[in-house]
């Protein structure tokens, strides 16, 4: 079933205008068809009930509750020096099943906060992209970028990716646990201060085998593994 994101609501009506009109148009659908439809944090399952020059109008039939997916992941990326990457970063995590992505300003990656934090809301856009895609329950969050010295343990369980220190295994990951913390360093990796910093702040080292991934990819992997290793 098609989802799109609504653009307002008017009683048991939800309004599908813009870019997602035209999205709807592109996909030929017709009044009487049924869709999903995302309007201010909930999902619907409506009717496409009026289609017209520059818009359509669904009637809500139900709300949709799906539950969450276990764990809670929350990936903290170190921001790419192409910043562009940071594009895939959002488009991979979030089919992988991460809660939420923060960007992380570090030594050896991309260090413009005020452009950093105008890209914040193209990012919220690819997750909501990502999420009509793969039929999440809810859009994967990006919060507000943060330095990495800012980093603390928040999780249950708090991972460094870092196939150049690393010295565990997902195989040595306690996996039974509800939250986990994973950061992913830049493309040339930690700094030696940096990782002493994490390891100190108790951040355990982890080492995905059996080769080094691309900074872009290894958040994806490493957050698929623990959602499928640990999820219930």
């Amino acid at each position: 079933m098609e989802r799109l994101i609504g653009s307002g609501r008017e009683g048991n009506l939800l309004l599908i205008s813009g870019g997602e009109f035209k999205h709807l148009k592109a996909l030929r659908m017709r009044e009487g068809d049924r869709l999903e439809v995302f309007y201010e944090g909930r999902l619907f399952l409506a009717c496409l009930s009026q289609l017209r020059k520059d818009y359509a109008l669904c009637s809500i039939l139900e709300e949709i509750k799906r539950p969450i997916p276990k764990p809670d992941v929350t990936l903290y990326q170190c921001i790419p020096l192409e910043l562009r990457l940071m594009d895939e970063v959002v488009e991979r995590v979030s089919q992988a099943g991460a809660s939420r992505l923060v960007p992380v300003l570090c030594k050896r990656g991309y260090g413009g906060r005020p452009l950093v934090e105008e890209k914040l809301e193209r990012w919220k856009r690819l997750s909501l992209t990502s999420f009509k895609q793969c039929k999440r329950p809810k859009p994967m969050e990006i919060l507000q970028p943060i330095e990495l010295r800012e980093l603390v343990l928040k999780e249950e369980v708090s991972l460094l990716l870092d196939n150049f220190a690393g010295s565990s295994t997902i195989r040595e990951v306690d996996l039974t646990k509800n939250s986990y913390g994973l950061v992913v360093g830049p493309e040339g990796g930690f700094s030696r201060e940096e990782v002493e910093f994490l390891v100190g702040r108790g951040f355990m080292p982890l080492l995905l085998k059996p080769y080094i991934y691309r900074s872009e990819m290894a958040g994806a992997v490493a957050v698929a593994l623990i959602m499928n290793l640990a999820g219930v």
